[in-house]
């Protein structure tokens, strides 16, 4: 017969698909969103200088955004299929940058251009490049569960498009003074005041995110050593070990597979099971998972 409790069991395999499908949709909008809004932007200028509409932060971040929401795409496709969306640390800092610059024109339009034009700040395709792109990449960002711990480097790197952004536009407003001082660098305080203040608030703006992943990461991790039951078996446990070494060794790369020693150390504990041989479990699945990926990469040469 079969036991209704062990049906309903969730394997540490079989890990929260329902991210990746939320990411691969939010992904998905947010590309064809920031898009049309910046075609029908460009489209509708009547001033006939549609290639100034490139001088403005929120076109370039928008574009930015839509090409980081179409990097991570294919990983939400595979992150359905193996029911956990990662992805390298490369992609997350270009996913991270973008998010980072997107979620700044959101703050600056909720929190000082909506005071003084409402209209420029949610009318017609700002409200999609201001609000809704914005809060669609930061879905799918914090949906990815990828092992990657942000640090304080990680941030600055980050900052690296925003920053390429300031000194164009401290160039072209201050120096050659062929750009309107769309955001008033210049106007209320000097240049060399206003943009290292702008940069520490763009700082702050990183760390927040930093925070709110690594703290959902952690708090993940924890949601993944209660999917075990109390009852199990040291041989059932080994092989649900064993399991998802098999399952890092074919769906990571290679150099970012890392012994989830948190995790082995808490099925340790609870079921008395020594470290050594839950890691000797784990590194067996991830050489097996290893082999089996380059023996499906011979057969689709083949």
């Amino acid at each position: 017969m079969i036991n209704k409790k062990e049906n309903k069991r969730v394997h540490l395999v079989n890990l929260f698909k329902w991210r990746s499908i939320l990411a691969h949709i939010a992904c998905l909008v947010t590309f064809f969103l920031s898009v049309a809004s910046i075609v029908y932007g460009i489209a509708t200028n009547t001033e006939g200088t549609a290639n100034k509409d490139f001088e403005w932060f929120t076109i370039d971040s928008n574009l930015f955004m839509a090409f980081s929401a179409m990097m991570i795409f294919p990983f939400t496709v595979e992150g359905i299929q193996k029911k956990r969306l990662t992805y390298p640390k490369w992609a997350l800092l270009i996913h991270y940058a973008a998010v980072i610059n997107t979620t700044v024109t959101m703050v600056f339009a909720v929190c000082f251009i909506s005071w003084y034009d409402p209209v420029l700040a949610f009318g017609e395709e700002n409200k999609f490049l201001h609000i809704i792109c914005p809060m669609l990449v930061l879905i799918s960002f914090f949906m990815v569960e990828a092992r990657h711990v942000l640090n304080r480097k990680d941030t600055l790197i980050a900052l690296i498009p925003f920053s390429m952004y300031a000194i164009l536009y401290l160039y072209h407003v201050v120096y050659a003074k062929d750009w309107i001082d769309h955001y008033m660098l210049n106007t209320f305080m000097p240049f060399y005041v206003s943009l290292p203040l702008m940069l520490v608030f763009v700082y702050v703006v990183g760390w927040l995110i930093r925070t709110v992943h690594n703290r959902l990461m952690e708090s993940r991790d924890d949601e993944l050593k209660t999917v075990w039951e109390e009852d199990h078996d040291p041989v059932s446990v080994k092989i649900e070990i064993y399991s998802l070494g098999t399952h890092a060794g074919l769906y990571e790369e290679k150099d970012n597979i890392t012994v989830p020693f948190d995790i082995l150390e808490e099925v340790s504990e609870r079921f008395n099971i020594r470290l050594e041989e839950l890691g000797r479990a784990y590194n067996k699945g991830v050489i097996d998972g290893i082999k089996e990926k380059r023996r499906k990469k011979k057969e689709t040469a083949h």
